[in-house]
């Protein structure tokens, strides 16, 4: 069993020259294009003073896997554009779901977790042997099942996403989701991702 949730994140997609853009276009506001590439922090300074919206013209774009549960916070973030795996016409073959890390405090919560994931499984492989189809079946299937998501997001979004998903409030799925996608972007665009 692991200490941590048993999350994918993966890079698939980022805007070319993403810290040159944003800098052009902040250089644009400011009428110092003359002075482009000449401040290592500038971008840095400018997000400093409230000053983001060229951070909103440089993208990113993730494949994620994890819960439905997760999935379903990580959505409300509607700056951004999704394609989720469908359970309506995909049929779950395998019992596939995520098993919290907090279940390691008892081996009787650890037990009921798992009956409870049974059951539903059990469940959804009886109503589907019925005759019913995979959207009707799928609402015996818990939220703990796990899905892939492809998410596009801008920077300043992505930035949001992760300062409220790192909260200590968060759910402790997204929290480190958030911290995977940070650690990429440090990578990635550190003058935008660095300090948070």
């Amino acid at each position: 069993m692991s200490d941590t949730y048993d999350v994918e994140v993966k890079l698939l997609a980022i805007t070319p020259d993403a810290e040159t853009l944003i800098e052009t276009a902040g250089r644009l506001c400011w009428n110092t294009q003359d002075r482009t590439g000449t401040v290592p922090d500038r971008i840095q300074r400018w997000i400093e003073i409230g000053h983001e919206s060229m951070i909103e013209h440089a993208c990113a774009t993730f494949f994620v896997r994890g819960s439905r549960a997760m999935t379903h916070e990580l959505v409300r973030h509607r700056l951004a554009s999704y394609s989720q795996r469908s359970q309506r016409y995909v049929r779950e073959s395998e019992p596939a779901y995520i098993e919290p890390p907090e279940l390691q405090v008892s081996g009787a919560a650890q037990e009921t977790y798992r009956h409870a994931m049974d059951g539903a499984w059990e469940a959804y492989r009886q109503l589907l042997e019925s005759g019913l189809k995979p959207e009707i079946a799928r609402y015996v299937l818990p939220n703990a099942c796990y899905t892939e998501i492809i998410c596009t997001w801008n920077f300043r979004e992505l930035r949001h996403i992760i300062k409220l998903r790192r909260s200590p409030r968060a759910l402790p799925e997204i929290r480190v989701v958030a911290e995977k996608i940070l650690d990429i972007m440090k990578e990635q665009a550190p003058q935008v991702f660095e300090v948070l």
